[in-house]
């Protein structure tokens, strides 16, 4: 018998111009993960409640072209869509230093 493992992948919501969609899942997954990715620079690991992944605050670099934030329970989940989207991408994830998930 074999067990089924769960879409890791699926687990993860992508937001790149849906503000109330992010809004809505920033406030409903307060214990939740971010990964910040921004053109020409490597994705950066948030919490949710992060101030840098607030689209409020920072408008202007979290909409900008290329620009788009990964959202999920847990780091696995966020790890498996690293691999599966930038697989170029550092083994080690770079975590936020102010909010430091």
């Amino acid at each position: 018998m074999t067990e089924e493992r769960p879409d890791l992948c699926s687990a993860t919501s992508e937001f790149t111009g849906d503000d109330a969609g992010y809004l809505w899942w920033r406030n409903t997954h307060p214990n939740g993960l971010i990964l910040g990715v921004l053109a020409r620079k490597a994705p950066l690991l948030h919490r949710a409640s992060c101030r840098d992944v607030d689209r409020d605050r920072h408008p202007g670099r979290l909409k900008a072209a290329g620009s788009r934030q990964i959202c999920a329970e847990t780091t696995i989940a966020l790890r498996a869509w690293l691999a599966r989207e930038m697989p170029d991408a550092a083994a080690v994830l770079p975590r936020c230093p102010k909010c430091s998930p």
